[in-house]
């Protein structure tokens, strides 16, 4: 379970079940789909047809192309026979849950987490589609609004993501077993977290990291997170390039990680090396909720989330000079360091709970349901 995946489980644990009975379409089993059954939810395995840029530009284009019809057949039964009101997307990268909406004549609301500019040729087209066959569109930030405001100001409605702060207010935490000698030595660990794609940056942390170590070899330096599937020789290549300049016993690959929450509280500094504009940026909130300082991009969502030099760091997007200053900065200055751990935190928990969250959309959800549904 990734961003996306943990907002809608803490929405649907959250939600009022006297006003709203949820049902949830999953392209198929895994983490997510277990903690829902758990919680009494439907759950329904099939393809929702997710828009993947990498496709348009491969040999299976076509057969990809000619799977739509069947996904929004297939969800629009679904629809039907399960009485549903209204169709949510909790991401907008599934054109057919909008377009079963539209064929069963359902309202549909999208959750808008995507950062379109990053994709230019695209984006005009997808807005416009957003904007048609969407009767509310909910942006996590406002540099995500402005995408669509362009042409439908009246569908938008940003509401930030909310996170269990509970996961990180409790003093008690749990080392994991790769990072005890780390802590056993009083290292100052970085950890940049995420699923590792080129477009996530670990390239650029890994250049980073190699800069700092050369001036402050006590620095260690994690990268958790699973590989997006495609980009399994991406990771190899962040793996040799960590052989390559020596760095074995100070960058560690953890892999995906269902103990994320203990590999955050156990760092000192958390980066986000994302290349392109992050809609709004889950760790750099579960960093700060922890009372980590953290080192984010200057553009896109955590320019919203983080007060520079107040309650984080932002840093020059793409720069690795500007990610090594940063991060040089705040490990030679523990007080520093630790200032911006504490007010990150007090912010946190003034205005990234996940019940804020939930209250926002069950109120959408509920304004959007139609009276006599079909």
């Amino acid at each position: 379970m990734y961003g996306s995946d943990r907002c809608l489980y803490e929405l649907l644990r959250g939600a009022d079940k006297d006003q709203i009975w949820p049902e949830v379409v999953l392209p198929f089993e895994g983490e997510l789909s277990e903690k829902l059954r758990v919680l009494g939810i439907p759950v329904h395995i099939t393809d929702p047809w997710v828009l993947r840029k990498g496709v348009f530009h491969s040999m299976q284009f076509l057969r990809y192309v000619l799977k739509l019809p069947v996904s929004v057949f297939r969800l629009a039964r679904i629809i039907r026979n399960r009485h549903i009101s209204v169709v949510y997307s909790n991401t907008s990268v599934i054109p057919g849950a909008a377009l079963a909406a539209f064929v069963t004549r359902r309202p549909h609301i999208v959750h808008l987490r995507e950062f379109y500019d990053n994709y230019p040729g695209l984006s005009p087209f997808y807005r416009s589609f957003l904007c048609l066959f969407s009767r509310r569109i909910v942006a996590i930030s406002t540099a995500v609004a402005a995408f669509v405001k362009k042409s439908c100001p009246e569908k938008v409605i940003r509401v930030y993501d909310g996170i269990d702060l509970g996961r990180f207010t409790g003093t008690d935490s749990t080392v994991p077993d790769m990072l005890s000698s780390w802590k056993h030595e009083d290292r100052i660990i970085v950890a940049d977290i995420g699923r590792i794609s080129p477009i996530k940056g670990q390239e650029l942390f890994i250049e980073a990291a190699r800069l700092c170590f050369e001036q402050h070899p006590y620095l260690r330096f994690l990268v958790v997170g699973g590989v997006f599937r495609g980009n399994e020789s991406y990771l190899e290549r962040l793996q040799a390039r960590v052989r390559a300049l020596g760095l074995q016993n100070a960058v560690l690959f953890t892999g995906f990680r269902g103990d994320a929450d203990d590999f955050i509280r156990n760092s000192d500094i958390i980066v986000l090396s994302t290349l392109i504009s992050e809609g709004l940026g889950q760790v750099v909130m579960e960093g700060m909720a922890a009372g980590r300082a953290v080192v984010a991009p200057d553009k896109g969502g955590p320019v919203e989330l983080i007060e520079h030099e107040k309650d984080g760091i932002l840093y020059e997007a793409g720069s690795i000079d500007a990610l090594t200053r940063s991060v040089l900065r705040l490990a030679d200055d523990p007080v520093f360091r630790k200032s911006l751990g504490e007010n990150a935190r007090d912010k946190a928990h003034r205005q990234f709970g996940i019940q804020n969250n939930i209250q926002a959309i069950e109120r959408i959800i509920r304004k959007t349901a139609p009276v006599n549904p079909a």
